[in-house]
Order: C-alpha cells, then sequence, then structure tokens
C-alpha cells in the first residue's frame, strides 16, 4: 500500500500546529522517484496527523488505544461541524480513493467511502466477491479495506509502524498466531482450527450427556437387582 495524495480539512492537529483548516500533501509530486521521505518540522507542527492519516483505515494508529473497532473516536481530533479525510493510495497496481466524512455539528455521524479508479480514470464504489458495495456506512467501507490489506491489527504490525505502538515482543501466543496466519495467508487454516475446537466442544457435551445416560442405566439396574432379590423364591 502506498499512499499517494492526502487532503485534510478541519483536524485540529493542523489547525493547531499550522493555523490551517484545510492541507493537501502530494506526494506524487513531491516524492517523485525517491524511495525514502521525510517530514520535517517542530514539535506540534502536526506531523503526527499528517503521518497517521497517510493509510485508509478509521483510526489515527498513534492515538488509538486499540487497532481496531472501539479504540478510536475521530470526534476528539477535528475541528470544524464537517471535517474530512481524502486519501488516494496504490495497493496490488489499483489506484484507490479513501473518504471519510466526519460530522460534528449537533449530531455526530460519520460516512466512509472506499472508491477504485475504472479504466478511464473514473472513480467507482469498491465492490467485494461477495457482492459487498462500499455504501457510505463505516462498517462495509471497513470490510473493504480489510479484504486488501488485512485487519487492522496486522496491517500496522507489519506495514505501518506508528508512533507508541505496541512492540511485538508483548505480544501473547495467540496475538502471534493469528497474526502469522494473516501474513501468510492462512485464514482458511486458522478457521478449519475453530471448526475442529468446535466439533471438540460437541463431542464434549456428548460426552456428558451419555455419561448422564449411564449413570442414569447405572441406577435403574441397581433398583432392578434389589428388586429381583426382594423377591427370594418367587420362581421356585
Amino acid at each position: 500500500m502506498y499512499p499517494l495524495s492526502l487532503t485534510l480539512r478541519g483536524f485540529r492537529g493542523i489547525r493547531d500546529g499550522l493555523g490551517l483548516d484545510v492541507l493537501t500533501l502530494d506526494l506524487e509530486r513531491l516524492a517523485g522517484d525517491a524511495e525514502l521521505v521525510a517530514l520535517a518540522g517542530a514539535n506540534g507542527r502536526g506531523k503526527s496527523t499528517l503521518l497517521d492519516n497517510l493509510q485508509p483505515f478509521l483510526t489515527l494508529p498513534s492515538r488509538a488505544q486499540l487497532a481496531g473497532p472501539g479504540g478510536f473516536s475521530y470526534y476528539d481530533h477535528v475541528a470544524l461541524p464537517e471535517s474530512e479525510k481524502d486519501l488516494i493510495w496504490l495497493h496490488e497496481g489499483r489506484r484507490f480513493r479513501s473518504q471519510v466524512v466526519i460530522r460534528n455539528n449537533g449530531r455526530r455521524a460519520t460516512d466512509a467511502f472506499l472508491f477504485e479508479a475504472d479504466a478511464e480514470g473514473r472513480w467507482r464504489p469498491v465492490v467485494l466477491p461477495d457482492g459487498t458495495v462500499s455504501d457510505g456506512k463505516t462498517g462495509t467501507y471497513s470490510r473493504c479495506v480489510e479484504h486488501l490489506l488485512s485487519s487492522a491489527e496486522t496491517f500496522f504490525t507489519s506495514a505501518f509502524s506508528a508512533q507508541g505502538k505496541r512492540q511485538l515482543s508483548a505480544y501473547q501466543n495467540s496475538e502471534i498466531k493469528t497474526l502469522l496466519a494473516d501474513l501468510l495467508g492462512q485464514e482458511h487454516i486458522r478457521n478449519e482450527g475453530k471448526k475442529a475446537a468446535q466439533v471438540v466442544d460437541l463431542l464434549k457435551a456428548g460426552l456428558v450427556a451419555m455419561r448422564q445416560q449411564q449413570a442414569g442405566l447405572d441406577e435403574q439396574l441397581l433398583r432392578l437387582q434389589e428388586e429381583h432379590q426382594s423377591l427370594g423364591d418367587a420362581d421356585a
């Protein structure tokens, strides 16, 4: 994933640092063929805000407690009644455009669209193989981005190193397994593992039921034996 251009409108980090409501960063024009680009400036001028937004996920990773949903809110980082992030990025030779509109004018709402450029350069909503269309809802937008770039946790661990990000050495074994499955494209193996775990749970539940049934039969057999003994010489 390569960011090509970014326009931010209404972000506090840019307004507080540069006194601007709108800022555009055209990396195609500025960077050219450079392999390494550095953003320089004094503390508090908005560098972290720019860098955090050079990715399509609905978060600012250095400000988020969690990589996934629930760990971040845009409303804490925008200043206008209607703020916007417009990011154009390249992935596997395909050009995408992320447009996120954050409304905070008494009624909070966020719209997020993911477009892909067609052969004529026109922006079309992204459509996934299962028919999911980027329709402006944050849920479908996130599904489309994750389909292209994997999960947020994997992306911010392997491809985008955010300031203050938790070190890999602090991950638990289960988290490392999930990360490796994503990186190696072994999601189907992990899904098979989940299915196997479900089968084990069902077998355990069936075994408990069979043991309970056996205990009931043992009690019934003991009662029949006692009744048989109480009959004495009834057969004779």
